[in-house]
């Protein structure tokens, strides 16, 4: 890439620098492309990708400098030291370096060198990764030799942090994880296919305890450096303890149009707001790093992701405060150039609008709940991307948010595992979507918040096992003082509306659809409910044209409300999200929006946009930042391109005195509402970023 646009670097400074946002770039360098690079030339390409923190190829099974330890292999294409030379450049160029480390896996060679270091599979053969064995996270690959490559680094090298990839326990079946297990936990490591809460928890501990053991090492060397542990999926991973141990949260978003084989990722377009959402919760000071893949194919890496989409990911992610990271196969003289131009163009956009990504603060009064214990025990069965045959949490927390993203309203995403230590009385309503596993803990937080006059909008078998999966034999929270009982499928059924009210939000008609699972509550009291309406009639077997009459009454409720001290509780006890993620089904947001108007007020975005437009705003110093990004592409696949729209009304809650269109940097005229302000957007291309500006900050 010749002539290329060299962008301003980010002043560096010292203490807890990662705390303020800032562009990553990642070059997933070749071997082969150490011949004949230079230094300074790589840190042109950072620059003008508009970032100041670069992520540089380091050690673990392929070591980027002249290392003296037997345990790595230097690159055989190296000459020369390619840290050494990165750090030194970066530096003269106003950028951070972050050294990725793999100690995920080893060469060939080590299957014979060093058996002991290797994880193995129940009948005795090694794990193998992208054709290399996998290593043992009780070994001393792990126990002894990492630490003695970070000594190594730290003792030569002025970095900035260390990239954990691929950062996982494997469920390895060695005699030496055998004896660790069972001392631990009183069993031993299970058969491969069987899934044992108790040996789960402990990779996730192990993992957890052997972070914070490499950050306090790299801590006690060099106090400024930072550490992220990254997993393309976070498998064994609990997210609490690891956000806790990691200075920066690192995850991955990339969304390509073929996904990874190995560990398949969650094919979702919301996926880069979830992560930033869900990231936020657990270090709300520090940004997350987003990982973007610029690959079409995951395993066939040399593709150019379709820049419409690869657009949209990043700036659903800068949108939500995060901190993009696009990661490029090779250099920038890629053999499949075509996204270049698009992300080299919003790389610009970025640098020139840094300070309005900075401070940026969540305006939510809803709160969705991501559960990763229902995923693991319920029945996801640990599957990132869930299973659309058998839809559990995956898919109902992601419908639910979807029909959110739709009804205008603001969310944050929080990881259950410890909702007491949350400040839920912020949240006008709190969202349990199918949350089949609930600690006792977190039950508790969610009573005390509904009790305090909080709501709470619940979906299928909420409550129906603990953290572990485990069959509760009483109810979880007391504001839902029944068990969900065993389920019942509808299809072929429909939801009465009895309540007049209820009714007219529909067009009055008599009832909606139903399918999927359904739970008839145990023991349900109705005298204590306020309302039960959505009653179940049928499910008729017989759906020929001919017999497709609907004979009510119906009978058991779809929708239970109840008070509970001075707030009160909505339960749908069947999987409206799922069957809206999946069918797109219009009365569910409609039903959703309803129940939300009453319980957390109106939206504080109205516009007669197609709801393929996103909407995501967040309160700034100066006022509030509002991007509008554009869903709009072909249906039935997945985003590729998007399609131009044009001539449609924002209304916002705001108390903007002049608006400011970041994206084009020209002022947006707009007239005010009482409380709102009302813009028109004559064409939305990938998307608009708008800075509503308070006149308080005018005068500056």
């Amino acid at each position: 890439m010749n002539n290329l646009n060299l962008l301003p670097s980010t002043p560096l400074v010292t203490d807890a620098w990662w705390r303020q946002p800032i562009r990553f770039f990642q070059h997933l360098l070749r071997e082969v492309d150490a011949v004949g690079l230079d230094a300074d030339t790589l840190m042109d390409e950072v620059r003008a990708m508009g970032a100041g923190a670069y992520i540089a190829m380091g050690g673990g099974f392929s070591a980027w400098y002249p290392t003296a330890l037997a345990s790595q292999r230097i690159n055989p294409y190296l000459s020369g030291d390619f840290v050494g030379d990165v750090v030194s450049a970066a530096r003269r160029a106003g950028i951070r370096t972050i050294v990725r480390m793999d100690i995920s896996k080893c060469r060939a060679e080590t299957l014979e060198a060093h058996p002991e270091w290797l994880s193995y599979r129940q009948d005795g053969t090694p794990h193998m990764v992208w054709e290399m064995p996998q290593t043992c996270a009780t070994g001393d690959f792990w126990q002894v030799e990492n630490f003695a490559i970070l000594a190594e680094m730290l003792e030569r090298y002025a970095v900035d942090g260390f990239f954990y990839n691929f950062l996982s326990v494997s469920r390895c079946h060695c005699s030496r994880c055998q004896a660790v297990v069972r001392a631990a936990t009183g069993e031993g490591v299970p058969p491969e296919g069987v899934r044992s809460p108790a040996y789960e928890r402990w990779r996730q501990g192990f993992l957890a305890a052997y972070m914070g053991r490499v950050r306090d090492f790299v801590r006690a060397r060099s106090p400024n450096a930072m550490l992220i542990p990254y997993h393309h999926v976070r498998d064994g991973w609990n997210y609490h303890a690891m956000a806790q141990v990691s200075d920066m949260i690192g995850a991955q978003v990339s969304n390509p149009l073929a996904v990874n084989p190995v560990d398949p990722q969650p094919q979702w377009n919301h996926w880069g707001a979830e992560e930033a959402l869900a990231s936020r919760a657990l270090k709300p000071d520090t940004p997350p790093l987003l990982i973007q893949t610029g690959s079409e194919f995951f395993a066939s890496r040399q593709t150019a992701m379709p820049v419409g989409r690869l657009l949209r990911n990043l700036v659903q992610v800068a949108a939500h405060g995060a901190n993009t990271a696009p990661a490029l196969n090779g250099r920038l003289e890629q053999d499949d150039p075509r996204s270049l131009p698009g992300l080299l163009e919003f790389a610009r956009y970025q640098v020139a609008n840094a300070d309005w990504y900075r401070g940026l603060a969540s305006v939510a009064r809803i709160a969705l709940v991501r559960s990763q214990d229902s995923v693991d025990w319920g029945p996801d069965a640990a599957r990132p991307a869930g299973d659309p045959l058998s839809p559990g949490h995956v898919a109902e927390f992601r419908g639910t948010y979807e029909m959110l993203v739709q009804l205008r309203y603001p969310c944050d995403v929080i990881p259950a595992g410890d909702l007491a230590g949350v400040d839920l009385a912020r949240y006008a309503a709190v969202i349990l979507p199918a949350a089949s596993c609930i600690s006792d803990a977190d039950a508790g937080a969610i009573d005390r918040y509904v009790a305090r006059g909080g709501q709470l909008i619940a979906t299928a078998d909420v409550g129906a096992g603990d953290e572990n999966g485990h069959p509760r034999p009483r109810p979880a929270l007391a504001s839902l003082p029944w068990l969900p009982g065993a389920s019942q499928t509808i299809f072929g059924g429909y939801l009465e509306l009895a309540d007049v009210r209820l009714q007219a939000v529909f067009g009055d008609i008599p009832h909606i659809g139903g399918d999927g699972d359904f739970w008839t509550p145990e023991g349900l009291d109705t005298a204590g409910l306020s309302s039960a309406d959505l009653r179940l009639i049928g499910p008729f077997r017989n759906n020929a044209p001919e017999f497709t009459v609907v004979q009510g009454p119906g009978s058991a409720p779809g929708l239970v409300r109840r008070p509970h001290g001075e707030g009160g509780v909505a339960w749908m006890p069947w999987r409206p999200g799922a069957l809206h993620h999946y069918c797109a089904i219009p009365e569910y947001v409609t039903l959703l929006g309803h129940l939300l108007d009453e319980m957390a007020g109106p939206a504080p975005i109205r516009s007669n946009a197609p709801s393929s437009v996103e909407f995501v705003l967040y309160a700034h110093p100066r006022g509030r930042v509002l991007h509008a990004i554009n869903g709009a592409a072909s249906q039935g696949k997945p985003i590729v391109e998007t399609t131009p729209l044009a001539g449609f009304q924002v209304r916002v809650r705001s108390a903007a005195t002049s608006l400011r269109r970041l994206d084009t940097g020209t002022p947006l005229q707009f007239a005010r509402d009482g409380d709102d302000v009302v813009f028109e957007l004559d064409r939305l291309d990938a998307f608009a970023a708008i800075a509503l500006i308070e006149e308080r900050e005018l005068a500056n």
